[in-house]
């Protein structure tokens, strides 16, 4: 009997909800963000409640949603190899085999979406491996050394490079902001295209090279920490038995959103005052760039731990278990409600159905994003009434184990 054999997907009734509804509030930040990349972010949007949606996903979702599903991967990862483990069963070459299909499903998204996460996880999960029996202390050690990589590279760019020029005034930036927008709408192919002409533009980055910009603030040095994060919190079993852990999941809480808020809040204060980018080129001085740079990478990651354990602690409480287990839904479906994302902002923004790139500002993304969330809501929760996993897990568990898997309840 092989180990697909032995191994299968867990009941939904076994599943850790609260992991779930984190889960499932990820997706949302996910999503918005990816949807900011279709213009959005430009800094040709000068209306007040444009630069107020802006604020708001920078400093609440930019690079967050995605540390947080990284974490979420890691720790998924630690969930299977103790299931395994438990059962006295090899799971690697399963595991190998499900990364494997997860970048099928991966570089099929990418040829709609240049932006996804799907082919670096299952590149970056092979990695993930060989820490399986890594001390949980020095899983923390590595993840805070990895970390430090982008803010002490770029302070050696900073010192080697010498005093950045000065910026161009803000006018002559926007005006080159605008002349950008213009050209990009009359002549890419995500404007004017075909799906054929977007596909073949996405498919330069299939398959995706994990040693492009290896030091940036969203390359996968700055994703991996998350990972081995993950894997710590599974090994300690601390999301397994939440009120085992209570004070610890508090203090995370706690220590997460409130650090979280101060590095972010320190890495916007830089931006407007010392001219800080944390996604340019152009640097500033090399204290105010180091300054920033490590607190935008701390404190983005403390802030998507502190949302994990706020989530966590809310799922506890039956009022507010009521708000936030609708996520729960969205979390089992991740996979699903991924792609499906995909399909809902390529359809709006792309020029063969709505075309509404470069066309839509912070404030009009916003909007659609919490729509097309809402949507996945009520799609997911209707769904799991009905069916044990959402179309696309299920299709990835079958082939995993290579066993058709009953899909009703």
């Amino acid at each position: 009997m092989s180990d697909g054999d032995r191994l299968a997907p867990i009941e939904p009734s076994q599943r850790l909800g609260h992991v779930d509804m984190v889960r499932g509030f990820a997706l949302f930040g996910v999503m918005l963000v990816n949807m900011f990349n279709f213009g959005a972010t430009s800094i040709i949007w000068t209306e007040p409640h444009d630069e107020m949606a802006s604020s708001v996903m920078r400093f609440v979702f930019e690079t967050k949603s995605w540390r947080l599903f990284s974490f979420l991967f890691g720790f998924g990862f630690a969930l299977q190899f103790l299931r395994a483990y438990e059962r006295h069963v090899r799971y690697l070459p399963t595991y190998i085999w499900r990364l494997t299909l997860l970048l099928g499903f991966g570089m099929l998204n990418a040829l709609l979406y240049d932006g996804d996460i799907l082919m670096y996880y299952a590149e970056l999960g092979l990695v993930l491996i060989l820490f399986r029996k890594v001390s949980p202390r020095l899983l923390l050690l590595i993840a805070a050394a990895l970390m430090m990589v982008f803010p002490a590279q770029r302070a050696i760019e900073s010192i080697v490079s010498g005093p950045a020029p000065e910026a161009e005034p803000f006018e002559v930036r926007l005006e080159h902001a605008q002349a950008r927008n213009v050209e990009q709408s009359e002549t890419h192919p995500y404007s004017i295209g075909t799906i054929g002409d977007v596909m073949a533009e996405n498919a330069q980055v299939i398959p995706p090279n994990l040693f492009t910009d290896y030091w940036g603030a969203e390359s996968a040095l700055a994703y991996f920490p998350m990972f081995l994060l993950g894997l710590y919190a599974g090994r300690r079993r601390i999301l397994h038995e939440p009120n085992q852990h209570l004070t610890l999941i508090r203090r995370i809480c706690g220590w997460g959103i409130g650090l979280g808020i101060l590095g972010m809040s320190t890495e916007r204060l830089l931006f407007h005052f010392a001219g800080y980018q944390v996604f340019d080129d152009h640097m500033t001085s090399t204290l105010p760039q180091f300054v920033g740079d490590f607190a935008f990478a701390f404190g983005s990651t403390a802030l998507a731990l502190g949302y994990a354990a706020g989530i966590v602690i809310l799922a506890r409480h039956d009022r507010w278990r009521r708000i936030v287990h609708p996520l729960a839904a969205v979390g089992r479906m991740a996979l699903s409600i991924y792609l499906l994302q995909t399909l809902m902002f390529s359809t709006l923004f792309y020029g063969y159905a709505f075309g509404q790139v470069g066309r839509l500002g912070p404030a009009g993304v916003f909007f659609y994003a919490i729509v097309f969330f809402s949507v996945q809501i009520v799609i997911a929760n209707w769904w799991l009434k009905r069916f044990r996993f959402g179309p696309a897990e299920w299709l990835w568990r079958s082939l995993t184990y290579r066993k058709r898997q009953p899909m009703r309840l």
